[in-house]
Formats: structure tokens, C-alpha cells, sequence
């Protein structure tokens, strides 16, 4: 490494990189060879990578480049570099594209000639799957929608709600934009995380059952799909008895349990329509004939905003934001510390927004 370093930086190789007779190619392969092909070939013809990359790259699997392999053909270098998804090979050479396409072909082609050792090599690696993180999509949803409603509240209270105003400034407040985004903040947003916040809590089960299912409970695929499907309070009993990495069962006297069940409960009552027309009357009114007659009385835009804070509820659903996150830290008490940090059971390649390799 040393004397590949001294090539770069010293005196002979600025020379070398200045010689304007030489010219230097670069190729990048992304489907002609895959990372995997590449570097268990590599592995098994020159064992272990040897390259600068290799040895700056971080004990982790969020680097930019993960290997790299210096070698010399006859006295040129070259040298291949594994990025996530991709192979870069660097020539000490210019190369046509003709030049390059037969570079790839005969690497193909000498693949079998190590065949044997690739496979033996190949079989030693870790099995992963690459699968979608539901929870952390409509977790991050979940928290926008948390993050507008708490930010609209102190303004709505201010600009719309204040003894201060008059007709006129709230008519004249109901021409901005902004109105409109304080209007959707306590009625769309509201709904929406209602309804998110148990299909978020769900996911995050569900992230846990596919890291940490025992494989005994998973190869039985009737005993499995029972789990699976099995109700909610059903299976979070279960999990410390399905799942590795519990220290103990989740109790359903713990009050975050109970807690969340009306967060439940909410969101079927809007799911399924339920309005009980006494139990949700946002106010009393006496009609002489059809003529309606208020026993409250007010500035008829502030008391429209009054109505949407008492039907859609939003300083409530925040309050059940909370506490779907109190129920899920809830959960994660129960893990043993070995498991308690994410990495050491679920995601190897942070770089993949969005997405979790587990074992397979």
C-alpha cells in the first residue's frame, strides 16, 4: 500500500499522470457483471481485497465504494472498485470501446476456469433479502402530518381565534393562502392521521415479526400464517413467545396498551362511517319552523372554526400520536439489549432509502 501510494503522489507518478502520450480509460459495468460475480471471482483468483478503497472504506456498509482490487497486468495497472450497485474498472491504458467489450467478454469467459473456487468462496457469504420498510414510509407521513397540525394550532388560536379580531380582519384573513393551509391543517390532516397512526403501529410489528420470527415458527407455515393473522392484541402477546430478542411478554395491563386501543377505536369509527348524532353533537340548535336559533352566540367565522377544532379534534390526535409512540417504545423495552439497537438484527446498507435487508 505503501509503494502504491508512493507511485501516486511521488515525483514518478505526477510524470507518469502528465505524459501526454498516455491516455487512461475507466469502465463502469452494471449489468454485463454484478457486483457479487465480480468480486467472488476476484476473491477466488487473488484472495482478499487489496486496494486504497479497501483500506480507507469504514467498518460499515454505508460507504461509497466498498473494495477494490489493485493488480497489475503485465506492467499496467488495473483495478477494480465495487461501489453498491456497480463495478468501476480503472486501465493504466486508453482503451477503445471494441477494447472494452472484449475485456468484459474474456473476463466472463474465465469465470468457469475458477468456477469452483468462486462457488466454494460464494457459499461462504451471508444470505440477505432487500425488502420494502412500510413502517418508515408512513412513519415519516405520520410525523409531516404530527409536525402541521402542531405548527397550525398555535396559529390558528393567534390569527383566527383571538377576542380581538373583527368580522371584517377574519372575512379578509379567509382571502389568503395561508387560510386555506390552516383549513386543511385541522380538518384533512387531522383525518388522515387518524387513520395512519394504527397502520403505522402495525407496520412496525409487522418490521419486527419479519427480522426477529424464530426460524422453527417460520419453516411451520401453518403455524406461521396463523401468527401472522391472528388479531393485534392477540399477536402482540405473543411476540416475546414467536419472536427472538424479547426479555419478556408484553403484559395487556400496561397502560400504553390500553391507551392505544382507543387510538383503535378512532380510526374504525371513521373507517366504518360510526356517528352517533347525540354522542358527536357539536352544539345545540332550536329551529322555529326553519328558522335555526343558536343558544350560543358569536362571530359566525370564528364559531365556524370553533365547530372544525370540535369535530376533527386535532390537539386529540396529537395527544394519540404520543401515545402510538409511547406504546412502540413500550414495545422495545422488552428487547433484550443485544437486540435493542436495529443493526443488530434488520438493515445492513443504510443507502437504501426506504427499503431493509434482513437475513434470508
Amino acid at each position: 500500500m505503501l509503494a502504491y501510494l508512493d507511485r501516486m503522489t511521488g515525483k514518478k507518478g505526477k510524470r507518469a499522470r502528465h505524459n501526454k502520450g498516455e491516455r487512461k480509460s475507466s469502465l463502469v459495468l452494471r449489468r454485463a457483471v454484478s457486483p457479487f460475480d465480480a468480486y467472488t471471482y476476484l476473491h477466488a483468483r487473488f484472495g482478499p481485497p487489496n486496494g486504497f478503497q479497501t483500506f480507507v472504506a469504514r467498518d460499515d456498509s454505508d460507504n461509497l465504494f466498498h473494495w477494490d482490487y489493485n493488480l497489475l497486468a503485465g506492467k499496467k495497472e488495473l483495478t477494480f472498485i465495487g461501489a453498491t450497485e456497480e463495478v468501476h474498472v480503472w486501465f493504466d491504458a486508453h482503451m477503445k470501446d471494441e477494447d472494452c467489450l472484449r475485456f468484459i467478454n474474456g473476463l466472463k469467459a474465465d469465470f468457469a476456469r475458477v468456477g469452483a473456487d468462486k462457488g466454494r468462496f460464494a457459499s461462504t457469504l451471508e444470505r440477505w433479502s432487500i425488502f420494502p420498510n412500510q413502517y418508515l414510509t408512513i412513519a415519516n407521513r405520520c410525523a409531516e402530518l404530527y409536525e402541521t397540525i402542531a405548527d397550525a394550532l398555535p396559529r390558528i388560536d393567534k390569527q383566527i381565534l383571538a377576542d380581538e379580531l373583527t368580522t371584517e380582519e377574519l372575512i379578509l384573513g379567509k382571502k389568503r393562502k395561508s387560510h386555506d393551509r390552516l383549513m386543511s391543517a385541522v380538518t384533512t390532516a387531522p383525518t388522515e392521521l387518524s387513520v395512519l397512526m394504527p397502520v403505522m403501529f402495525e407496520s412496525f410489528v409487522g418490521l419486527i415479526v419479519a427480522g426477529l420470527i424464530k426460524p422453527e415458527v417460520k419453516q411451520d407455515q401453518e403455524a406461521f400464517t396463523e401468527f401472522v393473522r391472528s388479531p393485534l392484541n392477540q399477536k402482540l402477546t405473543q411476540l416475546a413467545d414467536k419472536c427472538r430478542g424479547f426479555q419478556r411478554p408484553l403484559e395487556q395491563n400496561n397502560p400504553a396498551f390500553g391507551r392505544f386501543w382507543s387510538v383503535v377505536n378512532k380510526r374504525n369509527d371513521i373507517m366504518h362511517g360510526n356517528v352517533d348524532p347525540v354522542r358527536d353533537a357539536l352544539e345545540i340548535v332550536y329551529f322555529d319552523g326553519k328558522r335555526p336559533l343558536f343558544k350560543s352566540g358569536g362571530d359566525r367565522i370564528r364559531q365556524h372554526w370553533l365547530r372544525l377544532l370540535d369535530q376533527y379534534k386535532p390537539a386529540e390526535v396529537i395527544a394519540d400520536y404520543l401515545a402510538t409512540h409511547e406504546f412502540i417504545i413500550e414495545i422495545l423495552i422488552t428487547f433484550n439489549p443485544h437486540f435493542a439497537a436495529p443493526s443488530a438484527w434488520l438493515w445492513k446498507i443504510p443507502s437504501l432509502a426506504g427499503t431493509i435487508v434482513a437475513r434470508s
